[in-house]
């Protein structure tokens, strides 16, 4: 099932978000959204995206998800489930901490 996502580095979502060209969705728990969280990315929790969240998406936009880090792999299976709902998706694994190590625009309470 995750076989066939695919995966994007920092510097991909780093690209749609200066061409607005993807929806960035953050898959975590609200309150880890609520902390920290890409700068202009969503918040639908993974059990949302499972259930019926995922209906808000743009279907014309690309949906990149991420999660915590690339030892987790709720982003690729977020990106799975809407590509088998006829989605544009993909997974950024490196996730929230790649991003805050690299020091890139984040927004939330800790950023």
């Amino acid at each position: 099932m995750q076989d066939h996502v695919e995966i994007v580095t920092k510097d991909d979502v780093l690209k749609h978000i200066k061409n607005g060209d993807a929806v960035i969705v953050n898959v975590l728990a609200k309150s880890a959204y609520d902390d920290v969280h890409i700068r202009g990315s969503i918040s639908i929790p993974f059990d949302q995206i499972e259930g019926d969240g995922w209906k808000q998406l743009d279907r014309r936009k690309k949906v990149i998800t991420y999660c915590a880090s690339s030892s987790c792999n709720a982003s690729k299976k977020a990106a799975a489930i809407l590509i088998e709902r006829g989605l544009n998706a993909a997974a950024y694994e490196g996730g929230i901490k790649e991003w805050v190590e690299s020091r890139l625009p984040t927004d939330g309470i800790k950023r």
